[in-house]
């Protein structure tokens, strides 16, 4: 009897034990902890100098074989992608810019020639820039995830045969832009004065090398002046102010006309400047009726 009792008891104890009436209670249950990842979109870049560059010395016009009228353009344009992740990237041009790609690429870098139809391309006839197109452009990567990052560009580009070349841009239509006034001093019957003082305001780098300078003084014949640095035997010298460390005319920077062993201008006078672009053989700006006084 007293067996069944103990037996009993130890039933009854272990019953408790497992129901947690003793105030036991099982152990929780470690909660899962996840680090999820974060994930980065890809990075792109157009770079505008290297398309600039490419425009000016690749961009060819396509004629219909039949008609020989313009069909549009092969141009070559430079891209970067990066992706920190390392994921596969889907990356490529629009050219309509409906935002899917047009033409794949899988470089990380480098150029990629494009044709340009003219149904994508904006004609400039209407700006007074006969023969002159344009296009917006842009460069999309897309990583394994779906994120995407798009860089735009423009290009401008030149139909030789479609118009006249405008006299103040280049064959990737850089408008140049120059302004005059008097120089210190004031002329006189001597054959050093100091003139006028151009100013380039806008446009291109333009070496020095490619630049002539002429002048028509109260309406007589031009005469052209010798450039900065240039020990020649004109009757007039241009002397450099601003960047002089380099060998190119940039914006910002300007020349002060100066009398070389010849009296131009003995009073006041009115003077008209004309720049070409000798390498191109083309005018980029014509100012007219600076005083000299």
């Amino acid at each position: 009897m007293q067996i069944v009792r103990t037996i009993n008891v130890l039933t009854l104890t272990a019953l408790l034990l497992l129901t947690g009436c003793y105030g036991l209670t099982p152990p929780a249950e470690a909660e899962e902890t996840t680090d999820d990842e974060v994930n980065n979109a890809p990075s792109v870049l157009v770079s505008e100098t290297l398309n600039e560059l490419a425009l000016e010395n690749g961009a060819e016009p396509n004629y219909g074989f039949l008609s020989g009228d313009l069909i549009g353009f092969e141009i070559q344009v430079y891209h970067a992608a990066v992706d920190v992740d390392g994921d596969v990237l889907t990356m490529g041009w629009d050219l309509d810019l409906d935002g899917q790609i047009d033409v794949a690429t899988t470089q990380a870098s480098g150029f990629t020639s494009l044709d340009l139809p003219l149904s994508i391309l904006n004609e400039l006839d209407a700006f007074g820039y006969g023969g002159y197109y344009h296009a917006a452009l842009a460069f999309i990567a897309i990583d394994e995830h779906g994120l995407a990052d798009t860089a735009i560009t423009e290009v401008f580009m030149w139909d030789p045969e479609g118009g006249e070349d405008d006299d103040n841009t280049d064959g990737n239509l850089a408008l140049y832009a120059f302004s005059g006034r008097d120089a210190q001093g004031q002329p006189s019957t001597g054959t050093d004065d100091n003139l006028i003082m151009l100013t380039m305001d806008q446009g291109g780098d333009i070496n020095w090398a490619s630049v002539s300078v002429k002048l028509s003084i109260d309406g007589a014949a031009p005469v052209t002046c010798d450039n900065p640095g240039v020990d020649g035997t004109a009757v007039c010298s241009l002397v450099e102010f601003g960047n002089t460390n380099d060998q190119v005319w940039s914006v910002g920077d300007g020349v002060t006309i100066v009398e070389t062993g010849t009296d131009l201008c003995s009073y006041s006078c009115s003077i008209d400047v004309t720049i070409t672009d000798t390498r191109e053989g083309k005018v980029i700006d014509t100012t007219n009726g600076v005083p000299a006084e």
